[in-house]
């Protein structure tokens, strides 16, 4: 009977985590960027520009994640977080070098334009500008959470962040290839590796997700606020890319 009753508090436990964020996903899914993307008439040219901004800037979103979940995993352990370290610490292993795809995708995507389009755009004065809010929020985010008293964040943090990769991924890519032809999908390996990579990322880090609130259900309204907080700071990223090149010259 014990075990029943633990089961069905966890289960309680990590369903009010996703009532909460339910919320918190729905605005984003209402958020102005994400309209554009998915349900508002969009030019080509846009995507372009939308897609290569995505690539610039997104390098400043992934390149820190590797050391940001093995700092996180360490600052667990210190907290006698033992389990869960582990987890991210093998995680961790797993986000190195994704910054290598963006910045592989920047360069073709920049070809791409420089071919058919002007002003002629250079990857390198491009990743020369100064950081934008969105990027700036998000790296913000997760040094807070790992510096803070609640570094089991950042497991709540990866678990919004790559199921936007499973929610999202398909169809801006099909999106895209609808715009821009097959030929785009040269330029989308990061989001192609992780609209398969993601999925399950996505299931690892629930069942982390459980496994935590089942331990320690005081965790839950620090995780609830480091979910929110990385999907709005990925919102503003969003905004991010639809303003870098806005107003060029095609």
């Amino acid at each position: 009977m014990k075990s029943i009753l633990q089961g069905v508090r966890n289960e309680s436990l990590i369903e009010e985590y996703e009532v909460n964020l339910g919320r918190v996903r729905e605005e984003f899914d209402c958020h102005p960027a994400v309209l554009a993307l998915f349900r508002q008439p969009m030019e080509a040219v846009a995507m372009e520009q939308f897609l290569i901004s995505f690539a610039i800037l997104g390098v400043g979103m992934t390149e820190p994640v590797e050391g940001w979940i093995r700092r996180a995993a360490l600052k667990c352990g210190e907290l006698g977080l033992v389990k869960l370290a582990k987890a991210l610490d093998a995680h961790a292993h797993q986000e190195a070098d994704h910054h290598l795809l963006m910045l592989a995708d920047a360069g073709r995507l920049v070809d791409r334009w420089n071919k058919t389009r002007k002003p002629e755009l250079s990857v390198a004065a491009l990743r020369d500008g100064a950081p934008t809010p969105g990027v700036t929020a998000y790296q913000r985010l997760h040094e807070d959470v790992i510096s803070g008293p609640t570094p089991y964040g950042q497991l709540a943090i990866e678990y919004e962040i790559e199921m936007l990769s499973v929610r999202y991924g398909p169809r801006l890519i099909e999106r895209c290839r609808g715009l821009l032809g097959d030929g785009i999908l040269e330029g989308l390996s990061f989001l192609r590796d992780h609209v398969e990579l993601d999925v399950g990322h996505t299931n690892f880090n629930r069942i982390q997700l459980s496994r935590l609130l089942e331990e320690h259900p005081d965790f839950l309204p620090g995780l609830i606020a480091a979910g929110s907080k990385a999907l709005r700071a990925y919102a503003l990223f969003l905004d991010d890319c639809f303003g870098l090149l806005r107003g060029i010259a095609v």
